[in-house]
């Protein structure tokens, strides 16, 4: 295994190191890191020099990980009783989000705490998500789901985040026209067409379902984005609900013209 070409972070690698050591006794964390950095090759003073450890220690734990495994790494000066290797539980999932009519919820807990974003703040929208996937407390499902996004683009935006900011990720920098001279007033009027047929019928209303239909229909090659902004600037999204209850109550209510 060939390290040469990666780049190393010092900022990250101090990080990660202090919050391994929040589960993990400073001794166990050289233990592991004198045992990988012998697995990719280093020499074995150098690494006793890098991780602040004696080279005879680190000689001694070599050969106790290759005869017993993974036990070989728990600190012998603690007890079994008192110290043992274990993985934390799995941590739940703490707030949920639902998509209205003109806002974004988002519950926190049992719902004792709820915060509530309109829908036309987007940039808010999705930082606020993004950033409570990155603490685990949204799945990648849930803030896909809300931001009408994949699964993978979700995560790229969540990285993206993380390194360059809100600004340089989140804020349409693009100016003049978005693409309307594309969408003229036949595929505005499929648009509303497929939108409707499903939203009545329980079909998906997302903008990538869309964008297929128009595309398959009208032989394009209309982005996704572009869909989901015209269904934004036509006001589609708040009627989606709404839609299916008006149509039944119009099938039941008579025609005034008789």
């Amino acid at each position: 295994m060939n390290c040469q070409n990666i780049v190393f972070s010092q900022k990250q690698s101090q990080k990660r190191i202090e919050k391994a050591l929040r589960v993990l006794p400073s001794q166990v964390l050289k233990k592991i890191l004198f045992f990988a950095l012998y697995l990719l090759g280093a020499r074995l003073n150098v690494i006793a020099s890098f991780v602040e450890m004696p080279e005879e220690s680190g000689k001694t734990t070599i050969n106790r990980v290759m005869r017993d495994g993974m036990p070989a790494f728990r600190d012998r000066r603690q007890s079994a009783k008192v110290y043992e290797l274990q993985l934390p539980p799995p941590q739940e999932h703490q707030a949920s989000v639902l998509i209205e009519d003109d806002c974004c919820a988002i519950t926190f807990g049992n719902m004792k705490y709820q915060l509530k974003i309109p829908q036309s703040h987007q940039v808010h929208i999705r930082s606020v998500l993004l950033s409570l996937l990155q603490a685990n407390l949204l799945s990648v499902h849930t803030v896909s789901s809300a931001l009408d996004i994949t699964a993978a683009h979700c995560r790229e935006l969540s990285a993206k985040l993380v390194n360059d900011g809100v600004t340089e990720v989140l804020i349409d920098k693009r100016k003049g026209q978005k693409q309307d001279f594309r969408v003229g007033l036949p595929v505005k009027a499929e648009l509303i067409k497929h939108f409707a047929a499903s939203a009545v019928t329980g079909h998906s209303t997302s903008s990538q379902a869309l964008t297929k239909l128009i595309n398959d229909t009208k032989k394009t090659t209309i982005s996704s984005r572009t869909i989901r902004w015209h269904m934004n600037k036509l006001g589609l999204m708040k009627i989606k609900k709404t839609l299916p209850n008006l149509v039944e109550a119009l099938k039941k209510t008579p025609d005034p013209a008789f």
